[in-house]
């Protein structure tokens, strides 16, 4: 009997979430291999840290405009996942306070709130990543043309810079934890990886709010 199975994610959202991941993921690279000398090392995987340098600087630009042409071109959906994560309930609010049970029994959980499209963590995932490539990207092209601005400007842009990749890249890592190898929730990898389906009992147990709409819509 074949298992029913419930579109999450289109394809255009899909591509565009490993395009602008795999970029993220080389500027992470490239980017601690330059600012730490002991990770000197990972920049020769590039042929040399002057080639990592030139990777970095520029791809930056790719990782600005892909967001830009993604919403352009798909703009309603953006819309609703942007409303979706911005909707704050108090299901949300008690899934937070139980971070969603994924520390059970360190965190004692009865019962995890029931959820939406997207659990309260994930939501908080969107607005990170939102907020921190804005910021990536307005200090990135400060440090590309430093010569055009103070220096005080610049050696701030870099303190924001380092900081808002090194806590997007370990917001990534557990990201990529929650959604691939923990037990309970590995089955949203296959949403972004496959067709973009997942199955009918896994959202009836994870999304059941979201379930709930889908049977009146």
């Amino acid at each position: 009997m074949a298992v029913k199975k419930i579109e999450k994610h289109k394809k255009n959202t899909r591509i565009f979430h490993w395009l602008h991941l795999i970029t993220f993921i080389i500027m992470l690279w490239t980017g601690v291999s330059l600012l730490y000398p002991w990770a000197n090392v990972l920049g020769m995987t590039f042929g040399s840290l002057r080639n990592a340098a030139f990777i970095h600087k520029y791809l930056g630009w790719f990782y600005v405009i892909l967001p830009i042409i993604y919403v352009s071109w798909n703009f309603k959906l953006f819309s609703n996942f942007f409303k979706t994560i911005s909707t704050f309930t108090p299901e949300d609010k008690k899934w937070l306070s139980v971070l969603g049970g994924y520390l059970h029994p360190i965190i004692k959980v009865d019962e995890v709130p029931p959820q939406g499209k997207y659990n309260a963590g994930q939501k908080l995932l969107g607005w990170i990543i939102i907020v921190f490539s804005i910021l990536l990207g307005i200090t990135g092209l400060i440090m590309f043309y430093y010569a055009l601005f103070p220096g005080l400007l610049v050696r701030m842009a870099i303190m924001i810079h380092v900081f808002c990749g090194t806590f997007l890249g370990a917001a990534v890592i557990v990201h990529f934890y929650l959604a691939a190898i923990n037990p309970t929730s590995n089955k949203e990898l296959g949403t972004m990886l496959g067709s973009g389906m997942i199955e009918e009992d896994y959202v009836k147990h994870h999304n059941a709010l979201w379930y709930e709409e889908l049977k009146k819509s």
